[in-house]
């Protein structure tokens, strides 16, 4: 395995997963997670969250939560589930989004430290 991925699994991604669905190409996976660190989503999201533009919200949550699953990103993908369940139920006063949003940059920001993808 490369140094990518042995970081991401050590801090708790499941990259046996990933793996098995990127046909076991480190290559791909490393250029996926790269983009997937700057994907405009994230900034997208926090616009949206800002604005209370609830659907865009849920766009671009549901977006990462779907690229951070298939990169066995396991704390993203749980956090942006986290954003996306009360803005598909159309109950975002009931979630601290904000706060839910804050923690899924600093995973991301964690995460690209940790990768040295800053």
């Amino acid at each position: 395995m490369s140094e990518l991925t042995e970081r991401l699994r050590t801090a708790g991604a499941d990259m046996d997963g990933a793996m098995n669905r990127l046909m076991n190409d480190e290559a791909l996976y490393a250029t996926c997670f790269n983009y997937f660190m700057e994907d405009p989503s994230f900034v997208a999201l926090g616009e949206a969250l800002r604005t209370k533009d609830y659907t865009a919200a849920f766009e671009a949550s549901h977006a990462l939560k779907g690229v951070a699953g298939n990169l066995g990103l396991t704390q993203l993908y749980q956090l942006s589930g986290q954003l996306v369940e009360p803005l598909r139920h159309g109950q975002p006063e009931n979630t601290d989004l904000a706060g839910l949003y804050e923690a899924l940059i600093k995973e991301r920001d964690s995460l690209k430290a940790l990768t040295g993808t800053q």
